[in-house]
């Protein structure tokens, strides 16, 4: 049986220690637990700092900011809650398709499995890295993808959502849960490229 000695015990706990105080006290995402797991670090993106991220796990290349939002390449950031609220998911697919950041066109709305990917279980309020995303809204965002049911009461109290969506307070997909009224129109990260 192999012992390790009480140095390399002492060594490997005051290491995690070290990592949980760090994470625990970055003052850009406070609203991550170091004690979670993370989905994905600063190191999984290449910051191109010109207003787009790329996610070297699935080659997309994000808008930094929600469309709305202000990027202002000295401080390589998002203004506040600029972002622009769309009230049906024709306008967001428009929205997405028209998006320009310091003339970089040949956006679109991403699909619920990408969007999903920017989902970071171990931050609430927003569910997302604010290092990579600064500034992001706790909010629901537009996908691309349809919500099957939609098409069946265009009258009904849900005919404002025809898309699979994500809240970013939390990180659930939705739709269709309990309805809330204060949720009529919802926001939008725009996305390039696709999967390798």
């Amino acid at each position: 049986m192999t012992m390790i000695k009480p140095t390399t015990i002492l060594l490997l706990s005051s290491s995690l220690f070290s990592f949980a105080a760090v994470a625990a006290f970055d003052p850009v995402n406070i609203n991550c637990d170091a004690a979670l797991y993370q989905d994905y670090t600063p190191s999984d993106f290449i910051d191109n700092k010109d207003g787009s991220v790329t996610d070297l796990r699935t080659s997309l290349t994000w808008a930094k900011c929600s469309i709305g939002q202000t990027y202002t390449l000295s401080s390589n950031s998002c203004s506040g809650s600029g972002a622009v609220s769309y009230a049906t998911w024709s306008d967001a697919l428009a929205a997405a398709d028209s998006y320009n950041i310091n003339g970089i066109t040949g956006w679109r709305l991403p699909n619920i499995k990408e969007l999903g990917s920017l989902v970071d279980r171990s931050c609430a309020e927003p569910s997302i890295n604010l290092t990579l995303f600064p500034n992001t809204i706790s909010s629901v965002y537009y996908s691309s993808t349809p919500f099957k049911g939609s098409a069946l009461s265009l009258t009904d109290e849900y005919n404002h959502l025809a898309s699979r969506v994500i809240d970013f307070s939390n990180g659930t997909e939705m739709p269709l849960g309990q309805y809330d009224s204060s949720n009529t129109s919802y926001v939008v990260r725009a996305v390039k490229g696709g999967y390798r």
